[in-house]
């Protein structure tokens, strides 16, 4: 059965997902082979096991000479060795880098040390996860450690573009890296319930609002270091428990703004003073190492285990710590007849509102968010400085402090984030002096506000409907409590007072080429791709189906395509017709007697009297056999090569007398006969035009022989121009050679001699007499 095999050939480097997935997962190749063929592969792709075998072997080889480019991804879009599309990169480094949940969280908050990774070997048992793949994960844990405590700025995005990963990915590797830091305790038993989602939450909380990266973006140090100027300053909410008239005033806000909010209200009201105690306690002890790798067991044991044995819910919890933080706001002082209100901006202005002199006067200017606020006017108690100087960043929490920014995401179960959206993230906090006596009439109201006289309460003042802002006009002006900000457009990002376009190039939005313009950018796509859907993504273009130019066939391939011919022809130097291929002009060996080429393919021919045998060789026509031939009665057809020759029946001369079909003979009592062969055969043979010589063409044999006979062999007449000569092969038998090259059509008749001597039939002397075989040789017009 004739099969037609096509076979392409490219240089894109094939790699199968499901393949990649096993060797990540640490399985060998006899055991890859086991998983693919249990999942059906076999019947998909109609496979041997030895041809899955060798793909998988092959398979396994091309990721361990990539992994060495994997350790750094950005090596791999530059090398020339594997030809690996961007999309299909993206996707190895991001399987690469992916860990094990339960492997990461068996892990988290140990040094990345190889006393570590002695212990691999439980882990894996107790996870479940190959040891391989254990190594791998711990190995890529350690690089993206050891790469990003060099670097300045903020950690996920130099993971990002040094690691190549989603933000998703870069942002659990910055919890890793973070926990590692500073080695927070996460395998006590109390901890167990937490999952590595869990503490990758409370780390991003952590790196945004407590790092000196949450401060400035630059430091020398990594920006995962706590900042310590800032624990430092939490000791100063030990007010919050140390004074009694500021905790039972803080205990009447949150009780009076939980009542009737929850079934747990009781053990809210009964254990505030406790539970306020633990918390702010945690946070004035940070200041020590040891403290801070207990952070999360310290919340468990003062905050979660002591609700939960009151049976809160994660809702009572939420609900709680909510209104917790937001009434720590008002706090009494210890100075008579200052009021004070800390309120900052983002342009970093401080201002301060003296209520018993009435009027208002600016403090000075922060320089950065935090803690370097804390420069204001004289005369104010250090203790309230701090207080004041602790406020951005966070839920708006008093009418008086428009300009912070919510926390959304809330832990469910260990509720740190309210935590740290209380104290870690500089809450907004108002110092008031004492409260005023009912017959005090207040008339004024700080900027941003302005007396209401009918509600006789301060009333906002909206600044962009009034064009009393000093927004840019390209900015959008928006109104908040108290003040206004001015948004950036989409596409711009704040920068003091100006909007500076961002480069949304940097942040590999587009999987090929990005072009970026103000306010936006633009993907652009490989020449082979278009755009996707999502107007980021590059798809290939199946240009086979779009009309390209291929004259015969197209074979589509990733981002470009290939022109293919049928057989018999062959592409040409454009790269897209197909030229036909003259086979003749290759061998002169296709055909026996004459190739003829035609558009596609070749064909054998053959000269007249022949006929086609197979695809190649001339076959002779035995005309005698088929009836083709034209002899009358009295002849003998005989078939000679390319066509057929009629002898008379009857070709014996006098003296010869014909005694059988093709044999005369000269009776001895003819005087004439005396000098005369006793006996003529005729036989007839064919040969072709230049037969290679010299060449054994007919063999001639006695077919009797008297005792004692010695015989010789010649040729008696016809061989004028001496084209044939005899080989005796023994005392029987001879061979006619051919000595020379003959060309046809001719016609040679030879008679061939055999004399026989024989000593022993005659008394006087030797007896000797003769037979001649008279050969007929046709040389044909055609060479083969």
């Amino acid at each position: 059965m004739a099969v037609e095999l096509d076979v392409f050939v490219g240089n894109t480097t094939i790699m199968d997902e499901e393949v990649y997935q096993l060797w990540l997962d640490g399985y060998t190749v006899n055991d890859a082979v086991k998983v693919r063929i249990e999942g059906g592969v076999m019947e998909e792709c109609e496979a041997s096991a030895d041809v899955l075998l060798s793909d998988t072997m092959d398979q396994y080889r091309t990721f361990q000479m990539c992994e060495r480019l994997l350790h750094s991804p950005a090596k791999l879009a530059n090398q020339l060795l594997f030809q690996i599309p961007p999309h299909r990169q993206a996707v190895l480094i991001e399987r690469y880098y992916t860990f094990d949940d339960v492997f990461v969280r068996e892990v988290l908050g140990k040094k990345l040390s190889k006393g570590t990774k002695k212990d691999l070997d439980d882990i894996s048992a107790k996870t479940g996860v190959t040891l391989k793949s254990c190594r791998r994960q711990f190995d890529n844990f350690k690089r993206v450690f050891k790469v990003v405590e060099e670097l300045k700025g903020p950690l996920v995005e130099n993971i990002r573009q040094h690691f190549l990963l989603s933000d998703k990915l870069a942002r659990d590797y910055a919890a890793i890296v973070f926990f590692a830091n500073n080695r927070f305790e996460t395998g006590k038993r109390k901890l167990q319930y937490l999952t590595f989602q869990d503490f990758a939450f409370c780390a991003g909380q952590l790196i945004n609002n407590w790092t000196v990266g949450a401060v400035d973006n630059m430091v020398e140090d990594m920006d995962v270091d706590l900042d310590k100027e800032f624990l430092q300053e939490l000791k100063e909410l030990k007010i919050l428990i140390t004074d009694k008239d500021l905790l039972d005033q803080h205990k009447s806000l949150v009780c009076t703004a939980l009542r009737g909010k929850t079934k747990a209200f009781n053990e809210m009201e009964a254990n505030f003073k406790n539970l306020s105690r633990g918390l702010v306690n945690i946070a004035a002890k940070l200041t020590n190492t040891k403290d801070v790798r207990d952070f999360f067991i310290d919340l468990v044991e003062k905050f979660i285990e002591p609700c939960r044995s009151d049976r809160w819910t994660a809702a009572d919890m939420k609900l709680y710590l909510t209104h917790y933080t937001n009434s720590a706001h008002i706090l009494d002082t210890f100075k008579p007849g200052i009021c004070i209100l800390g309120v900052q901006g983002e342009e970093g202005v401080w201002r301060l509102a003296d209520g018993s002199a009435g009027g208002q006067r600016e403090g000075g200017r922060a320089s950065q968010l935090g803690t370097d606020a804390h420069i204001l006017a004289t005369g104010i108690p250090e203790v309230h400085r701090h207080l004041i100087s602790i406020g951005s960043k966070a839920t708006p929490m008093h009418p008086y402090c428009p300009h912070s920014v919510a926390i959304e995401r809330l832990d469910p179960r260990l509720m740190v984030s309210l935590f740290l959206g209380g104290f870690g993230s500089h809450s907004c906090w108002i110092a008031i002096s004492q409260p005023p006596t009912e017959s005090d009439t207040y008339t004024e109201c700080t900027d941003g506000y302005h007396w209401d006289p009918q509600t006789e309460h301060c009333k906002d003042i909206d600044e962009c409907e009034r064009d009393e802002h000093d927004c840019q006009p390209s900015q959008h002006c928006i109104n908040a409590l108290g003040a206004f900000t001015c948004q950036c457009p989409d596409g711009y990002r704040k920068v003091g007072t100006e909007c500076i376009d961002i480069d949304e190039c940097r942040y590999r939005y587009c999987q090929h080429r990005c072009v970026n313009v103000p306010g936006s950018f633009s993907c652009q796509c490989e020449p082979g791709f278009q755009l996707a859907g999502n107007n980021r993504s590059c798809i290939d273009v199946n240009e086979c189906e779009m009309g390209a130019p291929c004259s015969q066939r197209c074979y589509n391939t990733y981002g470009t395509f290939l022109c293919r011919c049928d057989q018999g022809y062959e592409l040409g130097p454009d790269g897209f017709a197909c030229n036909d291929i003259d086979e003749c002009s290759y061998s002169s060996y296709l055909c026996q007697y004459q190739c003829v080429n035609e558009p596609g393919k070749f064909s054998c021919v053959c000269p007249e009297g022949y006929q086609l045998q197979g695809t190649r060789l001339c076959q002779d026509i035995n005309e005698c056999e088929t009836g083709e031939h034209q002899c009358t009665d009295t002849q003998t057809c005989v078939n000679i090569h390319g066509r057929y020759q009629c002898v008379d029946t009857n070709r014996c001369q006098d003296p010869y007398v014909q005694v059988s079909e093709n044999r005369c003979v000269c009776p001895v009592n003819k005087p004439l006969c005396r000098d005369l062969p006793f006996s003529i055969v005729h036989r007839y043979m064919s040969i072709t035009s230049e037969r290679s010589v010299p060449s054994d063409i007919f063999q001639i044999q006695a077919t009797s022989v008297s005792p004692g006979a010695y015989n010789t062999f010649r040729i008696r007449s016809g061989d004028e121009n001496g084209d044939f000569y005899i080989r005796q092969i023994n005392n029987i038998s001879a061979m006619l050679v051919l000595a020379r090259a003959v060309s046809g059509p001719r016609e040679y008749t030879l008679d061939l001699e055999m004399v026989s001597v024989n000593p022993l039939l005659s008394y006087q002397g030797s007896y000797q007499t003769s037979s001649a075989l008279r050969l007929s040789i046709y040389v044909g017009p055609y060479t083969f």
